[in-house]
């Protein structure tokens, strides 16, 4: 039997995934190279917004339509968080983001009575569930999921929905994990979670503790972080950071608006003050950090002005990478019923605006690491005979080097940037 898993979402379903695929191993499963030849197949799913929920269904109705005979299972955040919706698309299996190391014996109970199942799990309970694997196909950085669930109920997200409360892995299986990935030949381990900052809140410990302890085995190079929420950040996990040599000063914190009238509606708990206050922090506790973000565009009520001012105030902070999305109506959350919703063409209008302006100053950050030494851990080889990587702090690089191999650790100096990456002169 042949298996093929989908995964749609963020890095923390990639790791899920990777984790199923090695329970269905155990079981006696092959992976599948793609849906067509498979006789399970399994998709992960995302809802964090209604064009995610379209995605997970036209794949569902593919699958249906050119492998009819496969069994199907869906499962993750959109049946979680939306049972009734997802039921109707019909899958042999349907499960949510709880129990996932159960799907492999559900598939096996389905072979012999192809009895439908559905078995979404109340998470109001639940705690952090196990999920080993030590192998991230197709990925040179270890994506370790340390932290489930969220409790921020942003107006616009279904995400406290899918996830449920703040649980988190206790700090001796993110060592064994870490372990794990490094006798594999990873190099960076990139600690994710749901509401990461959030992590060890159930468990008297921080995200500062969680850092310490994935960088105790010695073939750990880098331990990066995912995103991460400003408002739960304190000097105190800052200095647990700061303690360890293998973290990366790199921080993706989720920005989403930068007008303090649009962050209020979004029920996001800062303000772009405060906002500022924490990236300057960060810069004088590490030596030229950098900074990625998310930002919505297009919410509704946003006017003009807000657009603007959320503009200027991202251009200020100086991001590396941002990430500029439309606001995309998600049912069932506040925001989807507020008045004032603006029109696809004027979302996407203010995207091309804020994604030029962006990318302007990100291509004047890069700039400014020429003459710089860099690290680089290398990716991907190009036909020009160059590697893709990326540095400790999260610059896009091409390195040239001799006798190198992808996974392997070259340092140079930062000579020039190119295309959006830096140029790595060894």
């Amino acid at each position: 039997m042949k298996v093929y898993i989908e995964t749609f979402g963020c890095k923390v379903n990639f790791y899920e995934s990777a984790a199923m695929r090695k329970l269905f191993l155990e079981k006696g499963f092959e992976a599948a190279d793609s849906y067509a030849d498979a006789d399970v197949v399994v998709i992960n799913c995302c809802t964090v917004t209604g064009n995610a929920d379209r995605k997970d269904r036209f794949f569902f109705n593919r699958v249906k339509r050119e492998n009819p005979d496969a069994v199907t299972v869906l499962t993750g955040c959109w049946p979680q968080a939306y049972p009734d919706s997802a039921a109707q698309v019909g899958a042999d299996i349907m499960t949510g983001t709880g129990d996932r190391s159960s799907i492999p014996d559900l598939v096996l109970g389905f072979l012999k009575d192809r009895e439908p199942v559905i078995s979404v799990n109340d998470l109001s309970g639940a705690c952090f569930e196990p999920l080993d694997t030590d192998e991230l196909p197709e990925h040179t950085r270890a994506f370790l999921k340390i932290e489930d669930g969220c409790e921020k109920y942003c107006t616009y997200c279904a995400i406290p929905k899918a996830r449920g409360k703040v649980r988190s892995m206790p700090l001796e299986d993110i060592s064994r994990h870490c372990g794990s990935f490094a006798k594999k030949g990873y190099r960076e381990i990139v600690l994710s979670g749901i509401n990461l900052a959030a992590y060890g809140t159930d468990l008297g410990a921080d995200l500062g503790d969680a850092v310490i302890a994935a960088s105790v085995p010695d073939d750990v190079v880098r331990v990066r972080l995912s995103s991460l929420e400003c408002d739960i950040l304190s000097g105190e996990m800052e200095n647990k950071f700061a303690s360890c040599g293998k973290f990366c000063p790199q921080f993706h914190l989720s920005l989403q608006s930068g007008c303090d009238r649009t962050l209020r509606r979004m029920n996001r708990h800062y303000t772009a003050e405060q906002y500022r206050e924490v990236c300057e922090r960060l810069k004088e506790r590490f030596p030229k950090p950098t900074f990625t973000t998310d930002i919505i565009v297009g919410f509704p009520g946003e006017t003009e002005e807000d657009f603007l001012e959320s503009l200027e105030f991202a251009k200020s902070i100086d991001f590396v990478r941002v990430h500029v999305f439309p606001y995309s109506r998600r049912s069932g959350t506040m925001a989807a019923a507020m008045e004032c919703q603006l029109t696809r063409a004027e979302k996407q209008r203010r995207v091309s605006h804020m994604k030029k302006e962006l990318d302007a100053v990100s291509a004047s950050v890069m700039e400014s690491f020429i003459g710089d030494i860099a690290r680089v851990i290398l990716e991907q080889q190009l036909p020009d005979g160059r590697f893709t990587g990326y540095t400790d702090r999260y610059l896009p690089a091409l390195v040239r080097a001799e006798d190198t191999h992808r996974n392997d650790i070259v340092t140079g100096t930062v000579s020039a940037v190119e295309n959006g990456s830096v140029i790595i002169t060894v």
